[in-house]
């Protein structure tokens, strides 16, 4: 089988690590894989299959670039001869599905996270949005979603088939181990944007309670600003920078906290759980339906500090009862066996379609 890969960027994040261990699983399996995207350095040097530098994708809507995008892309598929082509994130998945409708090849797209589903922003971006996501899953051949609440708001739109496929990592071999010290350090992990709600966090370390330090993992556009804000709450804390392999900055944490307004089913919610850290999440995505398994309380809604303050107290309680739990789970759920199956399944019902 051969597969176009097409995503926005290539750069690190939960996406393109998806997408990395798919294309590992799919070559494995000796199918044929190109990876068209917009730039960035980490996807070509963690896949063993050529990836294609694609500078007019851009996030951004562009009338210009999109249009000399839709023609690279044509391109490629008239050179690779694709079986089917599978799109990810936004630009890319609106992007392929736009190409596929071209050139006449099935495409199936897999969404980590509609846009239109992110509070933060304008009630007319999310409506521009949700129209253009409802075109375009009207035109593919298959919808993948990592949550049950994305699968199903594609099948609304009017998909023709839409899938559940949550992501999958490893369980390590070493459990967590609460790392104790005094004050207590809740952890976040993620990238600096508006959808992943850290200002909510901020505002819950600030109201009164236990004396407790924020760690802070990840880069992106808001960091100067996320900054200026925790040391204007006097807040103890340190910020780490971004973590190529997030394992240590999880296991020196007491919890960790997610906190956003948009998710699919972040890979941070599956590393966190795999090693048994206690993990505080909004009832986003498709996270609330994984840690509510484990702990109720460990899910509140979006956007309330005290909530949040009080998930914290809560989680920093836990025995390591919640760390065998959330290891188990992990590791029958979250197969990477299991998730490269599936999804090679349905690009290959696509490509016979």
């Amino acid at each position: 089988m051969r597969v176009l890969e097409v995503i926005t960027g290539g750069e690190a994040g939960g996406a393109q690590r998806h997408l990395a261990d798919l294309v590992r699983g799919l070559a494995a399996m000796g199918d044929h894989i190109l990876i068209a995207h917009g730039g960035g350095t980490w996807l070509d040097g963690v896949v063993p299959v050529p990836t294609a530098y694609l500078r007019e994708i851009r996030r951004r809507p562009d009338p210009l670039q999109d249009t000399r995008a839709v023609a690279r892309l044509c391109g490629l598929v008239d050179a690779f001869q694709p079986d089917v082509i599978h799109g990810h994130s936004s630009k890319g998945g609106f992007l392929a599905r736009l190409v596929g409708r071209l050139r006449g090849r099935p495409v199936v797209f897999t969404a980590h996270g509609f846009v239109l589903l992110d509070p933060t922003r304008s009630a007319s971006s999310r409506m521009v949005f949700r129209w253009l996501e409802a075109w375009a899953a009207r035109q593919s051949a298959a919808v993948i979603a990592v949550s049950a609440r994305d699968r199903d708001l594609a099948a609304a739109m009017g998909a023709r088939r839409s899938v559940l496929i949550e992501n999958a990592v490893e369980v390590p071999e070493r459990p967590w181990e609460r790392p104790g010290g005094d004050p207590p350090r809740v952890g976040f992990l993620g990238r600096f944007s508006r959808e992943k709600g850290f200002e909510v966090l901020v505002s819950a370390l600030s109201r009164p309670g236990e004396p407790l330090e924020l760690r802070v993992a990840g880069d992106g556009p808001l960091a100067e600003r996320y900054r200026d804000q925790v040391r204007a709450a006097q807040i103890a804390h340190a910020f780490v920078g971004w973590q190529d392999s997030p394992e240590d900055f999880l296991r020196a944490v007491d919890v960790l906290v997610i906190p956003s307004w948009k998710e699919g089913l972040p890979y941070t919610l599956l590393d966190a759980l795999a090693l048994g850290v206690p993990t505080l999440v909004t009832d986003v995505g498709g996270m609330g339906d994984v840690v509510r398994e484990l702990d109720p309380d460990l899910v509140v809604p979006p956007g309330r500090p005290a909530e949040l303050r009080a998930g914290i107290a809560h989680a920093l309680g836990l025995s390591s009862d919640f760390t065998n739990r959330a290891r188990a789970l992990v590791g029958t759920r979250f197969s990477m066996d299991a998730m490269v199956e599936r999804t090679r399944e349905v690009l290959r019902v696509a490509a016979r379609a």
